[in-house]
Order: structure tokens, then sequence, then C-alpha cells
């Protein structure tokens, strides 16, 4: 169970933004539910916030599962990368990024990352005893904010079902991270017509297991749904009116 919340949580980085001309100073909220049989369950929020100055692209993440025995899990990410203009999409490059995990009593939620035992983040600090797979979905669940960027700037209508982007994110310390985009083609999700995506990004030159669905509205590019199946069941983000 703890595994499956965490899942939640990182995906729950993939949040979108408002239409083209207004990626400044962006909210939203999402919602992730997790479906096993007939297990149904609401397991946690996350806010999102966006902001695009020039070419500088700034994201941040904050999300928090509802309690699971006696924890609440819980991530803070923050994005930094200035996209630079080039053939069919911008390209990203990384200035900063910083993703931090805890997981505080649940008798007691508040989230401290001043005390380096309460937490572990993708640069090495903390001494919160998290696994490799943990930091792993922390690290991409970071890179992710950037998607909605590139949501934005697709140009959808010379796209065909079946077709593949791949894009390379430039890291600070040098290293090279893939990005692959697949157009699954036009669809629609509760009476919206949306444009279906699938995408997975690579974590130590090895892509991810579990690849992300999503469904963006055609108006207004904002990504509805996103949907992952896992090991122990379906786990999806849902835009919040």
């Amino acid at each position: 169970m703890k595994r499956l919340l965490f899942t939640v949580i990182a995906l729950s980085l993939a949040c979108g933004l408002y239409a083209q001309i207004a990626l400044q100073n962006k909210t939203l909220c999402y919602e992730a539910s997790y479906h096993y049989g007939f297990i149904n369950i609401s397991a946690g929020n996350a806010l999102i916030t966006f902001d695009l100055d020039g070419d500088r692209f700034t994201g941040t993440f904050n999300g928090k599962s509802i309690p699971i025995g006696h924890r609440v899990y819980a991530i803070s990410d923050t994005l930094i990368a200035t996209m630079v203009e080039g053939p069919g999409l911008s390209r990203e490059n990384v200035t900063y990024e910083n993703g931090w995990y805890t997981k505080p009593n649940a008798r007691h939620p508040q989230i401290d990352f001043s005390d380096p035992a309460k937490y572990k983040n993708i640069n090495g600090e903390g001494n919160l005893n998290a696994s490799s797979g943990t930091m792993e979905a922390v690290t991409i669940s970071t890179d992710m904010l950037a998607l909605f960027y590139y949501f934005q700037q697709l140009d959808y209508s010379a796209l065909t079902p079946g077709q593949k982007i791949d894009i390379a994110v430039n890291l600070p310390d040098g290293d090279v991270q893939q990005l692959q985009i697949d157009y699954l083609g036009d669809d629609s999700l509760n009476e919206q017509e949306t444009h279906k995506l699938m995408f997975n990004y690579s974590y130590h030159g090895v892509m991810s297991n579990y690849p992300v669905t999503v469904q963006i509205d055609k108006s207004s590019k904002l990504p509805l749904i996103f949907s992952a199946d896992i090991k122990i069941g379906h786990i999806e983000l849902i835009l919040k009116p």
C-alpha cells in the first residue's frame, strides 16, 4: 500500500496549465484515485504552479496522500529550465531541479524539510529511509513538470496516430534525459474532445516501466486526466473543477 500511494503522488506531478496564452502564474489542483477490482478510492491531491517568463519555465508541485496507516506520504518538486526554440518543439536546458520526499506521522502531518532525518531528496540530501525505486519516481516526477509546456507547444494538426516524438533534456550535471511522447490520436472524455497521448521518461539511461496516458482538452490544451497501469491496479489523476 505504501508503494501504491507513493506512485499516486508521483503521478500527481503530471498536472497542467491553462491555454497557450496563459502560462504565467497558474495554479491547478488534481485528485488522484486508485482502482483495483471493486476497490475505488480517493488517494490524495496535488497542487501545481507554473510560470513562463520569456524562455524561463518554472514549475512546482506539492502533493500529499490521505493518511495510510500511521503515515502521510508527500513530495515537493521544483524545476527551472530554459526553453530553447528549435525545429518542431522547443528544447529544454534544466538549470535547477530538486525533489523532496517525506512521510510524516499521520497524527502530526506537517511537512518539515529542516530536519535531515525527516526527508530525502534527489540531490542526495537527507537521511530518511527511502528505496531506490521511490527516489527514481521522485526524480521522474520532477522532470515531468516541463511536459505541460510541451503540451502547449505541440502542433496536433500535424501529428498522425502512432507518431513518436523524442526529446532530449539537458540536465545540470551534464546528463541527458530522454522523453518520448506517443501521439495516439483524437478521443473524447465526458463530452469534451481531446487529444490522447502517452509519454515516458528515462532514468539512468533506461525507460520507465510505467508509461502514462493523458487526455488533453482540444480547446484549452489542458490535461484533463492522466492514467497508468501498475502491478497492483490502475491509477488516475483527474482535474478538479
